[in-house]
């Protein structure tokens, strides 16, 4: 190559390169879903096809979806039949967020309630017992990593009802959420 064709060369493979990495991280805009007549989840983004979230083995069904507030991740809790109850529990958060997703069970109780915190760049949890208030547990993680950020376990029942005063602010706005 010649010295002045090189720098061009150069040039356009850096262009090039800076155009790939952007497709890579553009990331999907949500805009909403549906559940289809088979029972999936469809979730509308506006550029491509929907995307197709398929149950999972033993899973009946999703609730409290939710779309971030920058419409860059979306989450959902898996339902599951249970023995010892008339309807099925929420045993996993799911969180969708460019292309991947990432399954989160606590401590393994069923998650009641969740939601998107700090923009989107964090979310909630709650989980409990399914018959009322034993080892109630919170967690506030990082959407991103996934990192445990701060977790929670109120007072036993014994010790009365904590207040609110006592409850860190992300469970506060957890619990006022819903």
């Amino acid at each position: 190559m010649t010295a002045l064709k090189a720098p061009l060369f150069l040039l356009s493979l850096a262009i090039a390169s800076f155009a790939a990495s952007s497709v890579c991280l553009a990331a999907d805009t949500y805009l909403g879903t549906t559940i289809d007549t088979v029972g999936d989840l469809r979730i509308q983004r506006t550029k491509g096809p929907d995307i197709i979230v398929e149950k999972e083995a033993g899973q009946v069904g999703f609730d409290k979806i939710a779309i971030s507030k920058d419409g860059g991740s979306i989450g959902w809790l898996a339902l599951y039949e249970n023995c010892c109850t008339s309807y099925p529990i929420p045993l996993k958060l799911i969180l969708y967020s460019r292309g991947h997703a990432r399954t989160f069970v606590g401590r393994s109780l069923p998650i009641w309630r969740w939601h998107f915190t700090a923009d989107g760049r964090q979310f909630a949890f709650e989980q409990e017992t399914v018959h009322g208030g034993i080892g109630i547990h919170y967690e506030l993680r990082d959407l991103a990593s996934g990192r445990l950020i701060a977790e929670y376990d109120p007072p036993a029942p014994d010790d009365g009802p904590p207040s609110t005063r006592e409850l860190p602010a992300w469970v506060a706005a957890l619990e006022a959420s819903l």
